[in-house]
């Protein structure tokens, strides 16, 4: 089974550790890399193959490094989360996640990877 390739990024460290954790808990999920240079991730996205990244939300707003993220890896999954856990935004489409807890914000992982997948897939 391939596993989902998580590069987290941008996280003050508590947060790096607890979302660490959470990915190393699923079967399914790899932790690829840890960055805190924005400049920096742009290259690690392309050099770890990563298919999520993992950010923190600004004030509640996504970081303008999320729209470069989009445009120069359209298929790039990309999970903005809320540095106090209350709101998290999920991409390509932007979606919001409710609820984050661990269960959800796995679940949508999957899910946005599922789509990519089947969505790549041409008869």
């Amino acid at each position: 089974m391939k596993k989902i390739r998580i590069l987290l990024a941008n996280r003050p460290p508590i947060l790096l550790e607890v979302m660490r954790e959470m990915v190393q808990r699923q079967e399914d999920m790899e932790v690829v890399g840890e960055i805190l240079d924005p400049i920096g991730l742009l290259v690690a996205v392309r050099d770890l193959e990563a298919d999520a990244v993992i950010l923190t939300l600004k004030d509640y707003e996504e970081p303008g490094l999320c729209s470069h993220l989009v445009t120069e890896y359209p298929n790039l999954i990309i999970l903005s989360l809320a540095a106090d856990g209350k709101t998290a935004f999920l991409r390509p489409p932007r979606r919001e996640i409710k609820v984050p807890s661990e269960q959800s914000i796995v679940d949508a992982l999957r899910d946005a990877i599922r789509v990519k997948e089947e969505n790549s897939i041409r008869y």
